[in-house]
């Protein structure tokens, strides 16, 4: 992979990894009491593990939640790569001289394309379960 398709894969990736932080944030929202618009800004400052939090105690809240536990789980372990690619990826090989050769930047190329392809599936699960949410809660 050349770094500019590198760098084009890896900005569609944190892309999907922001919009569906954006997303579940705006399901919580959609699910709590009161005014939606004060319900999203009051997570402004919260991490995606903070919102993965708030929001498995409200939709476990009715004993009928929407996301399986083991969906939270796997909504977890996505933050961390989150993390890794927000932080990380680049440190792992750009200081390397020729590093578009290296074993180390293939490595992470791999590592780019099998997360973006399974971040982009999460990304349209969320997205539609986001639109079943604002259905069941009748907000727009």
């Amino acid at each position: 992979m050349t770094f500019e398709i590198f760098k084009i894969s890896h900005n569609k990736t944190t892309g999907y990894f922001q919009l569906i932080e954006n997303d579940l944030k705006l399901i919580y929202s959609l699910m709590h009491t009161g005014n939606f618009y004060d319900n999203y800004n009051s997570l402004n400052n919260s991490n995606l593990g903070i919102i993965l939090k708030l929001l498995k105690e409200l939709d476990n809240s009715d004993g009928k939640p929407l996301i399986s536990n083991s969906d939270y789980h796997f909504l977890n372990q996505i933050r961390e790569e989150r993390n890794y690619w927000c932080h990380q990826a680049y440190i792992d090989f750009v200081y390397n001289d020729n590093f578009e050769n290296s074993v180390k930047y293939k490595k992470v190329c791999d590592r780019l394309q099998k997360d973006h392809d399974q971040i982009e599936l999460v990304y349209q699960n969320i997205h539609k379960l986001k639109s079943k949410v604002n259905r069941i809660y009748s907000r727009k």
